[in-house]
């Protein structure tokens, strides 16, 4: 399958899975509570965004996704998007103080603007129809060597403060060790890459991968 295309599928079934379940829960979603619409929206944001970045920012490199790949992506995605609706739709659902609430929506605003700066970035980084590669620079690039992944995961962990349910949490922990593992392949790409060596530009010594100073 076109990456593209899978992407754009993966990421907007996982939209619609969640308002799905949310409707079988609480048919014309009429007694759901504050907190499962805020949940909603927060999922719609971040799905919608990404949706429309597979479509229209990202560069993809690889011509095809094998299906061993793209099928296990749509199960993480669309399986825990129905667990975690069904989850914040429970009538034993308990919401969060309002203080907890609010730095949760503010972590995760700041974290889906992060990303997509990053996205832009990487996108301006190598122009269509060629095959430069070059050190991605500015933002907080000069930290890390992926900070979209970084913003993916804050993302994740303000959306939690804001749902507080066992699926979310676990939804975050298992996407954290994959975005760990990518981000330290890709800094060791880059490093190698770029090595100083042969009149090849040298990549920054104290960037991290994914957690600045640290990993």
């Amino acid at each position: 399958m076109r990456p593209r295309l899978h992407n754009v599928l993966s990421y907007s079934v996982a939209l619609l899975v969640f308002w799905a379940v949310l409707a079988w829960r609480s048919p014309g979603l009429s007694s759901l509570s504050s907190q499962a619409w805020l949940a909603a929206a927060l999922w719609s944001a971040h799905f919608a965004r990404r949706s429309l970045e597979s479509a229209f920012v990202h560069r993809y490199t690889k011509p095809s996704i094998g299906a061993g790949d793209y099928l296990t992506e749509y199960i993480y995605y669309w399986g825990f998007g129905a667990w975690i609706a069904w989850s914040v739709s429970a009538p034993t659902h308990r919401t969060p103080a309002f203080s907890v609430q609010a730095a949760g929506v503010a972590l995760f605003a700041l974290a889906e603007a992060g990303n997509a700066r990053a996205h832009l970035i990487l996108r301006a980084l190598r122009p269509a129809g060629t095959s430069e590669k070059r050190i991605p620079r500015g933002f907080l690039f000069e930290l890390v060597s992926c900070p979209h992944y970084l913003c993916e995961i804050l993302s994740w962990v303000g959306f939690n403060l804001v749902t507080q349910t066992l699926a979310g949490l676990a939804f975050m922990l298992v996407g954290a060790g994959i975005l760990g593992g990518w981000a330290h392949t890709r800094h060791v790409a880059y490093q190698r890459e770029f090595s100083g060596q042969n009149g090849r530009e040298a990549y920054p010594a104290k960037r991290r991968a994914l957690i600045p100073g640290i990993f």
